[in-house]
């Protein structure tokens, strides 16, 4: 983990620079999945950045198992399915997203708190590896403090960037609404709304996250959904479900 990858992550000028950096460094060190991911004090308008996209499909990200149970302290929890046993108070529904995760190559990891519950937003990284808990044991644990420290710079970096009124535009474009070809029909924004109202999250959270009101964020969602020849969320929900969004 060599200085000059500190420096461009300290230096990057754009959210999409810095969170490339990012994803390079940890995957080179061996975390081949990285969730960053945090909430407001509320505990939604979730802000989600990550190579393993396919978990969230029908999964609100506010409540990932990670915000609800790692981030009260700064103490570094082993996530993953091959540390399943050792949190035993995980419901249900924890246990089949993890379960997902590992589906998706997210075997082992590392959930690492940057802000706590109770701040302005909290939430951090979870970073993940293809390892049987026994590797992961021996090659990463030993070093967890090193990426922690890695993960405070880009965490650090990205709240600065996010404070800026163009950091912020950039930081919300990168996180809602990856490019989908079949939503080629819809506006930048009309595929936001669709984006996030698959994933969960009510028409006023939606409003909230986008930064309008709600009744534009009901112009555009009415609009989208027209275009797309739906007329409820459900009928969204199951477009997902058949691939065809």
């Amino acid at each position: 983990m060599g200085l000059d990858r500190f420096d461009t992550i300290e230096t990057a000028e754009n959210v999409r620079d810095l969170w490339q950096v990012t994803l390079e460094t940890l995957q080179a060190i061996g975390f081949s999945r990285v969730i960053y991911l945090t909430v407001d004090r509320d505990g939604r308008a979730p802000q989600l950045m990550t190579n393993l996209e396919a978990i969230y499909d029908l999964s609100n990200p506010a409540k990932d198992p990670f915000l609800q149970h790692c981030c009260s302290s700064y103490r570094i929890t082993r996530t993953g399915v091959g540390f399943l046993d050792e949190h035993p108070y995980l419901g249900n529904r924890a246990r089949a997203f993890i379960a997902d995760a590992a589906s998706h190559g997210f075997q082992t990891g590392l959930a690492l708190p940057m802000r706590l519950t109770g701040s302005e937003r909290y939430g951090g990284f979870n970073v993940g590896t293809g390892l049987t808990p026994e590797d992961f044991l021996r090659d990463i644990w030993p070093d967890r403090e090193k990426v922690r420290f890695l993960c405070l710079i880009a965490h650090r970096r990205m709240e600065e960037l996010a404070a800026t009124p163009c950091g912020a535009q950039e930081f919300r474009e990168l996180l809602i609404a990856p490019h989908q070809e079949q939503l080629h029909q819809l506006s930048p924004r009309e595929t936001e709304m669709v984006y996030l109202l698959a994933r969960g999250l009510s028409r006023k959270e939606v409003a909230r996250m986008c930064g309008i009101s709600p009744n534009t964020a009901n112009d555009y969602i009415k609009s989208a959904y027209r275009k797309l020849g739906v007329s409820n969320r459900i009928e969204v929900v199951q477009m997902v479900q058949n691939g065809e969004i």
